[in-house]
Order: structure tokens, then C-alpha cells, then sequence
């Protein structure tokens, strides 16, 4: 994942309970900036999430950082 990917953004509830469209969805979204790995030797213990960071992205207009285990690159930049 590299600045300028175009991402698709899973956004709302993580367990997909309620409505699509309204408590969960997806969206498309832009790598614009910063993307941090979570370093995972200091994860606590029975906690595994991969992939585990952030990464800045423009979406719905705004820049925000988003958890990257919630992004799935649609296009790669290089």
C-alpha cells in the first residue's frame, strides 16, 4: 500500500449487524498519506489483527487515518 492507491473503505460496524447503506458499508477512499505499521511485538497477548496500521486517507472529503485491516486496494499506485 503506497500513497496515491485507490482503496475501497469498509466503514461502520465491524460485525456487519444492522443495515448496509446505513450502519455499514463500503466506499471508495485514496492513500494520501502517512501509512503506519503497528508494531506488533508490544500487541498485547491474544490480540491479533492483520493487517495491523494506518494509513491517512481522503474519504467522504476529509483526510482521516483508517485502519488498514479495513482497506482492500482496488488499484496499486506503481
Amino acid at each position: 500500500m503506497t500513497i496515491g492507491d485507490l482503496v475501497r473503505v469498509h466503514w461502520g460496524t465491524c460485525d456487519w449487524s444492522g443495515t448496509e447503506g446505513v450502519d455499514w458499508g463500503y466506499a471508495l477512499g485514496v492513500v494520501t498519506g502517512e501509512i503506519v505499521w503497528w508494531d506488533l511485538a508490544n500487541a498485547d497477548e491474544g490480540h491479533e489483527i492483520y493487517p495491523c496500521g494506518d494509513a491517512e486517507i481522503l474519504f467522504r472529503g476529509e483526510r482521516v487515518n483508517y485502519n488498514i485491516g479495513r482497506l482492500e486496494i482496488l488499484n496499486a499506485s506503481r
